[in-house]
């Protein structure tokens, strides 16, 4: 599996991942198709982050 070291790594690298979703979603604001886009994908990173962190989470307990 990953080192606690790599998984906050993932973590740093879904936090930039966040927030370019955000900046991209307001460059879209009047461009409703890609709004939803960027809206779902922004959706299935967090999923990925929740994830993430109940792995964080279960780690942190076997130390």
């Amino acid at each position: 599996m990953f080192t606690k070291e790599e998984l906050l790594v993932i973590k740093d690298a879904f936090k930039i991942a966040d927030k370019e979703y955000m900046k991209q979603m307001e460059a879209n604001m009047n461009n409703k198709s890609s709004l939803v886009a960027y809206n779902r994908k922004q959706k299935k990173l967090w999923m990925a982050q929740n994830k993430l962190n109940k792995i964080l989470d279960e780690k942190l307990y076997e130390e």
